[in-house]
């Protein structure tokens, strides 16, 4: 998927149109959806390209930028242009020649584009969700969620609540494997369990199936021993995670697919109210005790003897 980046010193408008109209009383934002295409305006902001090819969303792979100033990008210049000392010109075109320039800068972006566009756009997924960049720990969240739901036969993100995600670990990962997955713990879907390990278990609700999915445990030194001339530990572990196929960055096993009653998706199985504190407790996360159901706050100080 292509986007395209114009910057031009005129003003968009519609004249004599209510579009416009609308637009000079101040909106934040604005979309107009006419017979050929839906338009999002936005008030004016930064004109740098980076902050400009942000606003695309994640499902866009190339961004071309139409621009009459050097930047430090893949370039493709017009006419007779000079190009500026270090700038990376992998093409140029000229009007008598449109056709056959734009069929050779199209083989020039192909050789330089990922060649995973998937994963690309799951990362930026992540990325974009997680509030940050896409970091060792990210991209190994990723590709984990995508190897485990692969396994599974599910496609993702599941809007179904078919797939159940147990993540072992707080950190980057765990908003990977969110984004990827589209497990939820508002729809009971995705669980943390704080083990500290960089693994999760998929859970397949329709056919009962599951595993449990880990990154190897010497991958740190893997990544070390792979690193280039020049990188430090940070970008060798990006490139390397990245690289490497499925097998080779994690574990698979076959785990248990029964989730308790309790932690399924859907209403809440059994609701009661804590003897001490009054509150409600669903789900079955009260403390059974002779006197009666306690939350477990209140069972851990107040209550001797409770049991689950």
């Amino acid at each position: 998927n292509v986007g395209y980046v114009k910057r031009t010193h005129h003003e968009l408008d519609l004249p004599n149109k209510s579009s416009s109209r609308i637009w000079e009383s101040g909106p934040g934002a604005m979309v107009i959806h006419a017979g050929d295409r839906v338009q999002t305006t936005h008030a004016a902001g930064s004109r740098e390209v980076g902050d400009l090819a942000a606003r695309f969303g994640p499902e866009i792979d190339i961004i071309l930028v139409e621009t009459h100033t050097s930047q430090p990008y893949p370039t493709i210049l017009a006419g007779a242009c000079t190009p500026e000392p270090d700038e990376q010109v992998i093409g140029r075109w000229e009007m008598d020649s449109i056709e056959a320039d734009v069929a050779g800068a199209c083989e020039a972006i192909t050789e330089i584009a990922p060649p995973d566009t998937d994963l690309r756009r799951a990362l930026r997924a992540a990325a974009a969700h997680h509030g940050g960049h896409a970091c060792a720990g990210l991209i190994l969240g990723t590709r984990l969620a995508r190897y485990g739901t692969r396994v599974l036969g599910v496609e993702v993100p599941d809007k179904k609540k078919r797939l159940v995600a147990t993540v072992e670990i707080d950190r980057c990962a765990a908003d990977a494997v969110q984004s990827v997955t589209g497990c939820r713990p508002g729809k009971r879907t995705l669980r943390l369990l704080d083990y500290g390990k960089l693994a999760a278990t998929f859970v397949d609700g329709w056919s009962g199936r599951a595993v449990r999915v880990a990154v190897r445990a010497d991958l740190r030194e893997v990544a070390a021993r792979l690193a280039l001339p020049g990188e430090d530990r940070h970008q060798a572990q990006r490139r390397v995670y990245l690289a490497l196929p499925d097998d080779e960055l994690f574990t698979l096993q076959d785990a248990a697919g029964e989730i308790p009653q309790f932690d399924l998706p859907g209403p809440p199985r059994r609701r009661v109210n804590c003897m001490s504190c009054g509150e409600e407790v669903s789900d079955g996360r009260d403390v059974m005790t002779e006197e009666g159901p306690y939350c477990r706050p209140c069972a851990a100080g107040t209550v001797k003897g409770a049991h689950q």
